[in-house]
């Protein structure tokens, strides 16, 4: 019986150390893959910004500095992170709690109701980035809700500058609520539709974290506007201005991105090297 037990123990530290490697090996992995992806994304830094007068805050004097990204060159690329966020967030659940024999609803009411719990997220998201802005310095009045058709993608704008700290707030908010949120429930509890709405919404929330990305060099009492045209937003001025006047369609700079822009070939590229190196980490972790 000792021998059993001994051996039992043996086993359970084994299993123990196999997923604690599995996880640090997924994780590296993932976030390796998405450092590559996000690597190629420039930063709007402060340097780069045209200040406006401070005495004269209702004027711009000269054109504001762009961190934005056109529609699908976007998409592109927040699908591209589609493999690291899936081996961080799905990866940590299958190593835990394994997968459910039924993983996914398989009744029309179940399927429906998962459908509408989905389409409602992506509702909640816009909502709450209009929610973020208005803890801000924005009302309700200021916030523009849309559809970008060309790359099928909703949005919500606030149209008067704010601090770069609260917008960076605004944008992470639907990401952390209706995809941390319900993926930690998920991890703890073992339910596997949590994880998985959480896994998808997190995928919904990949523009914002390429925005998040864009704006790491701009100062948090910067002020900035979300762009009226492309993902992303306009650094306005910088901190020590007053409250600038809204940037219109007429004041838009020319496109930074000439000479930068990625082909659409150039970014699946990255999209399956970044896959690759996700999977690299996940079979390290394995063996």
């Amino acid at each position: 019986m000792a021998v059993l037990r001994l051996l039992s123990s043996d086993a359970s530290e084994h299993e123990s150390t196999v997923l604690g490697c599995f996880l640090r090996g997924t994780f590296v992995g993932a976030v390796s893959a998405s450092r590559l992806f996000l690597s190629v994304i420039p930063s709007c830094t402060i340097d780069r910004l045209h200040h406006t007068d401070s005495s004269a805050p209702s004027a711009l004097d000269h054109a504001p500095s762009q961190a934005a990204l056109p529609p699908t060159d976007a998409q592109v690329r927040a699908g591209a992170l589609l493999a690291p966020i899936a081996l961080l967030s799905l990866g940590p659940h299958l190593a835990l709690w394994g997968l459910p024999a039924a993983p996914f609803p398989n009744d029309p009411g179940s399927i429906l109701g998962f459908c509408t719990a989905f389409v409602l997220g992506v509702i909640l998201h816009e909502g709450l980035h209009g929610l973020g802005h208005v803890r801000g310095r924005a009302s309700w009045s200021d916030v523009e809700f849309g559809m970008h058709w060309k790359a099928l993608t909703p949005f919500a704008q606030c149209t008067i500058p704010t601090r770069a700290r609260t917008y960076r707030v605004a944008i992470a908010l639907p990401g952390l609520v209706l995809g941390v949120g319900p993926l930690g429930l998920g991890l703890l509890t073992g339910t596997w539709l949590l994880t998985f709405y959480g896994f998808l919404m997190l995928v919904a929330a990949a523009g914002d974290l390429l925005i998040l990305w864009i704006l790491r060099g701009v100062p948090a009492q910067a002020w900035v506007q979300d762009h009226p045209q492309q993902v992303g937003c306009l650094v306005v001025a910088g901190p020590e201005a007053q409250p600038p006047a809204s940037v219109s369609v007429a004041e838009l700079p020319d496109d930074e991105t000439g000479g930068r822009e990625l082909s659409f070939s150039h970014l699946l590229m990255l999209a399956a090297l970044s896959a690759v190196c996700a999977a690299v980490g996940f079979l390290i972790a394995l063996g």
